[in-house]
Parts: structure tokens; C-alpha cells; sequence
């Protein structure tokens, strides 16, 4: 089991979904967390399942695409816990549009949430850190950032520029002990607010079903046959912030995606 008693995590995007999951996850593992979104509703329902889990939580309210608002979040762990030792940056976007159709406000939405949104977590994370003597970053991709999707061009796009961005930081990060790798999941529907926005309707009609069918489109084209869920992608997450478990993995992306074969990185 992945003890984290002592260490401190941050967690964008966590009122809902896989950042709730990833939040709960690391608290019931002894984490100190600190959980970010842009509303408070969701947050509380997060902080009160950490505690429920054994954790400490502290909640921050704003918008990774701000960098006051990013630089907040580390403000918090280091006033209320006195550091900071796990950035997971979660928080993200998704829309589908045809690229001849995006608009400049599609477009900014989604590479600033998804592209820009976690370059400003690790660059506030870095000092705190790099004060520990080290630490771990772990982006949440996207399956897309190696498999695209037709009329995901923007979002798939941004995820690709984050993937790579990891890969960039690790090198750059690596003498101060500072660890960062990306999960990449694909079609978590449970809990998820991209999911139950405008984003599983585009998404059912791209595949030319309907919504109601999506868990088993997506499960069916999975080698493993099988849906993913939240819980899934925190145990990679848990795997990623643990010194014990991947102290020495750094530029590295685990797919959590039950199989797709077009995104297996090699």
C-alpha cells in the first residue's frame, strides 16, 4: 500500500471526477491535501471525502489559467502545511469542433486550460519543490495526446503539447530531484463535468451513436474490454507521487485506458 504520510499534495480540477478521485486517493494514503477548482460547491463535497478517508484538506477556489490564482494554491499548502511536495495538475477542458469551425475563443479555452493551465502549476511548484530537495509533478493527459480524435483537433493538440512539455521538465528538473510523468486516461464518463456538458453529446454523434451507448463504444474498443473509471486513474496518479514506488521514473506517461491500440507509445 502507498504510504504518502508526511508529504504534501496540491490537486487543480479536484470539485469533481478524476480530481476528487486523485484528492481522495492521496488523503486516504496520508497525504496533506490541498484541492483547487474554480467553484466551491464541488470542492466541499471533495474536502469532506478526504476527511472522511483520514486525510487534512484545505480548499482553494480559482482558475489554473490565472497565475495568481495558481501561485494561491501553493500559498495554501505552505500556510497550512508548511510545504508542498506532490503538484498533480488535473484540471482540463474538452470540446468538439471541426478545426475549420473553432473559433479564437475555442481555441484559447482549450490550450490555455489544458497547455497553459499546467505549465503555470509546475512553474509555481518548482520552488517548493525544489525546496524539499525534490518532489513529483504529474500531469493528467489524454489518450489523445497520442491517439487524436477527428474533431478534437484543438483539445488533442494541447494534450500532446502537455505530454511533451512533461518530457521537456524532466530533463530540466532532474538535478533538483524534481520527478514529472503524465497519466494518460481515455473516456472516464463517471463524475466527470466534461462529460456531462456538451462533450458526450459531440462525442456520441462523432461516433454516430447514441449517448446512451457511449460506456459500451468505448469499452468495446478497448483491448482489456473494460470502462475506466476514476479510482483507476488515482492508483496512477498514487503510483506517480510515490518516492517509494517511482522514485526513480521521471519523463514517463502510463496509459490508463483499458487498451487502445493506436495510443501504445511506441
Amino acid at each position: 500500500m502507498t504510504s504518502l504520510v508526511g508529504k504534501v499534495a496540491a490537486v487543480t480540477g479536484a470539485g469533481s471526477g478524476l480530481g476528487r478521485a486523485c484528492a481522495v486517493a492521496l488523503g486516504a494514503a496520508g497525504a496533506a491535501v490541498v484541492a483547487n477548482d474554480v467553484a466551491l460547491d464541488g470542492l466541499r463535497e471533495t474536502a469532506d471525502e478526504v476527511v472522511a478517508a483520514g486525510g487534512q484538506v484545505e480548499v482553494v477556489v480559482g482558475d489554473i489559467r490565472n497565475r495568481e490564482d495558481v501561485t494561491k494554491i501553493v500559498a495554501a499548502a505552505h500556510s497550512r502545511f508548511d510545504g508542498l511536495d506532490i503538484m498533480i495538475a488535473n484540471a482540463g477542458v474538452s470540446k468538439y469542433v471541426p478545426f475549420e469551425e473553432a473559433t479564437e475563443d475555442d481555441l484559447d479555452v482549450l490550450l490555455d486550460t489544458n497547455l497553459r493551465g499546467a505549465l503555470l502549476c509546475a512553474q509555481a511548484a518548482i520552488p517548493a519543490l525544489r525546496a524539499r530537495r525534490g518532489g513529483s509533478i504529474v500531469f493528467i493527459g489524454s489518450k489523445n495526446a497520442l491517439a487524436p480524435g477527428s474533431g478534437a483537433s484543438a483539445y488533442s493538440s494541447a494534450k500532446a503539447a502537455e505530454l511533451h512539455l512533461a518530457r521537456c521538465l524532466a530533463e530540466e528538473l532532474g538535478p533538483d530531484g524534481i520527478r514529472i510523468n503524465v497519466v494518460n486516461p481515455d473516456a472516464v464518463l463517471e463524475g466527470s463535468r466534461i462529460w456531462d456538458s456538451a462533450w458526450r453529446e459531440e462525442r456520441a454523434r462523432g461516433h454516430g451513436i447514441e449517448e446512451g451507448q457511449l460506456e459500451d463504444f468505448y469499452r468495446a474498443r478497448t483491448t482489456l474490454r473494460v470502462n475506466i473509471v476514476p479510482a483507476d486513474v488515482a492508483e496512477a496518479v498514487l503510483f506517480f507521487a510515490s518516492p517509494q514506488r517511482s522514485g526513480k521514473s521521471t519523463g514517463n506517461l502510463l496509459n490508463v485506458d483499458g487498451g487502445v491500440a493506436g495510443a501504445y507509445p511506441r
